[in-house]
């Protein structure tokens, strides 16, 4: 099944993007596809392909989580606060959060370009995939979070090498708050959401996904529960607790026309 909107006279385009759409969900099996391309403003085509879940088709006007989407947010808030002359690159975190091991070695700019060197509480920290893995509806508080990572060495010199570490945001979230006196969420929606004209973006803190919701199925778990290869196995995870991704005010949902909107307004530095 499949729900349409209006496409423009480049039908050959719109056909040519359905081909590769077709073509992935064939080699990833995937059940459904929200697709939206523009060029220089114009809609190329926007449609949906699939299934949410078995008898209900996807809809162009579904949300879903936009995951790691949210860290170009972030960015773009810290560099507008940069521009406001509220915060500096070259700040320390210990200027706002001196309690954080290893703040007086680490700046903002290098949190945002994740060159600071902190652990990730996420990738290859089995202890707190163990424990997020066993109960997927687990509500986590920063402080969870950051007693998997800032309590280890760094693993470098801060601004020698780069990894992609989720503590970094969740630190960065925490300093533009102190620094600001404001929430996180309050600031992405007045200085990037907004600006940005994004309707259907929103924090959540919980797992709510406002409707129509596309859901979402994986076989992440497989390994952790001990089901054999040959056992064909998905769980609906659309209502897993989303609050270990970023900062806690980032953790969003949203749709494809703000997700195109996104890469128009995020892509060209409309904002800074």
């Amino acid at each position: 099944p499949t729900q349409t909107t209006t496409t423009t006279p480049g039908a050959n385009k719109a056909d040519a993007v359905m081909r590769i759409v077709a073509d992935t969900m064939a080699a990833k099996h995937l059940k459904a596809v929200i697709v939206r391309v523009t060029v220089d403003g114009k809609e190329v085509v926007t449609k949906a392909v699939g299934e949410s879940m078995t008898g209900v088709p996807a809809t162009t006007n579904m949300h879903f989580r936009n995951g790691a989407v949210a860290i170009s947010y972030v960015a773009t808030l810290l560099l507008k606060l940069v521009d406001e002359q509220k915060v500096s690159l070259d700040d320390k975190l210990a200027k706002f959060l001196p309690e954080v091991p290893h703040a007086d070695r680490v700046t903002l700019g290098q949190l945002a370009q994740m060159t600071s060197g902190y652990v990730d509480y996420v990738i290859g920290n089995t202890k707190m995939n163990d424990a997020m893995y066993a109960n997927p509806f687990r509500r986590w508080t920063t402080h969870d979070l950051l007693t998997y990572s800032t309590t280890k060495p760094l693993l470098y010199e801060p601004g020698t090498n780069w990894n992609y570490s989720h503590t970094n945001y969740v630190l960065l979230g925490l300093a533009l708050e102190k620094a600001t006196g404001e929430q996180m969420s309050k600031l992405l929606a007045d200085k990037v959401l907004r600006p940005l004209g994004l309707t259907n973006t929103v924090g959540s803190s919980t797992p709510e996904i406002p409707p129509p919701a596309l859901h979402a199925f994986s076989s992440e778990r497989r390994q952790f529960l001990g089901i054999p290869s040959g056992i064909p196995f998905y769980e609906e995870t659309t209502y897993w607790d989303p609050s270990w991704t970023i900062t806690h005010g980032a953790i969003q949902t949203t749709n494809i026309y703000d997700l195109e909107a996104t890469a128009v307004g995020i892509g060209s530095g409309r904002l800074l």
